[in-house]
């Protein structure tokens, strides 16, 4: 009947195939965003004194009577007249300018270090247990 069952074939003979696999390691590595650093400046403003000596004149007006003969005075010379006398101070001139007082430089380096990955790989394993009458033959015989 073994036979019979072959003939049914039309006579080919097929291959039983077992495809045997394992994982395995490939390390590698890819650049991702770890983070930043942000630089942000402020402005703030502080009250500063400071002490500035100045001068100004000032017009003592001072009426002295005189005694004694009046001298003649020309009619000319009576009449209206206005002496100007101009008073100086000192004013106080502040100015502000912008000093560079500091510059923050960021300069990136690269690190190399080495880590350690523990990977749990799987693997197939191929058992035959040869039960023919042919018989004993272990895996590859």
């Amino acid at each position: 009947m073994a036979d019979e069952e072959r003939g049914d074939r039309s006579g080919l003979e097929e291959d039983l195939r077992v495809q045997r696999s394992e994982e395995e390691l490939r390390a590698g590595i890819r650049e991702r965003e770890a983070g930043s650093m942000n630089v942000r400046k402020s402005v703030y403003t502080e009250r500063e004194e400071v002490r500035v000596p100045r001068r100004r004149e000032e017009v003592d007006v001072e009426r002295v009577p005189v005694e004694g003969e009046a001298r003649e005075v020309p009619e000319a010379e009576i009449g209206e007249d206005e002496v100007v006398v101009q008073v100086f101070e000192e004013e106080i001139v502040v100015s502000k300018r912008v000093v560079l007082k500091e510059e923050i430089r960021l300069r990136k380096r690269v690190v190399e270090e080495e880590e350690v990955v523990e990977v749990d790989l799987r693997k197939e394993e191929v058992e035959i247990d040869d039960q023919t009458e042919r018989g004993g033959g272990a895996c590859g015989d």
